[in-house]
């Protein structure tokens, strides 16, 4: 079952070349905006976050070679295209207020473009801390059944994030 978030990376262009291939793209990014949500802004903050919810992130990425490390998440952030990434992000936020409206506050996505295109020269960084930002309101607030949550999930991740993160967009 591939998740909703990594859906939205597919079609974004990989422009890593092939010896730097090891991970894969799309779940690089799904990482990222994960922990980006979740209050992690650095490299070294995405690479530790990943590691200590890997049991988690298990359920719906495959992790083929493990967690990426720092160094590849920032090789990644330094050559990948902030336009293009700017309008995944635009997407899954659009993703997000229309799977789980009534149940969490709707991202303002207007608000959120501008945030986008305030600085003069963006970098994918900047646009993935300022989707996290943007996006933390929305998860933080949420209450769910104890349940869903794990001993490692519990304290960092929503149960609203985790269930939009274990269900694909064939699932409702």
């Amino acid at each position: 079952m591939a998740s909703r978030i990594i859906e939205v990376f597919q079609d974004l262009e990989d422009p890593r070349k092939s010896n730097a291939t090891k991970h894969d793209f799309a779940e690089m990014l799904t990482l990222a905006v994960i922990a980006a949500i979740c209050g992690y802004t650095t490299c070294v903050d995405i690479e530790n976050f990943s590691k200590v919810h890997k049991d988690f992130l298990h359920t719906f990425l495959k992790l083929k070679h493990d967690v990426p490390s720092h160094d590849a998440f920032s090789r990644l952030f330094r050559i990948l295209d902030p336009e293009a990434f700017e309008g995944s992000l635009l997407k899954l936020a659009d993703m997000f207020n229309r799977h789980l409206s009534g149940v969490v506050n709707t991202i303002d996505t207007n608000s959120l473009t501008r945030k986008f295109n305030q600085p003069p020269r963006k970098s994918v960084i900047y646009l993935l801390n300022v989707f996290g930002l943007c996006t933390q309101a929305t998860f933080s607030g949420s209450d769910g059944d104890e349940e869903q949550q794990t001993a490692a999930t519990a304290v960092t991740i929503s149960p609203y994030l985790q269930r939009f993160c274990t269900t694909g967009s064939d699932e409702a």
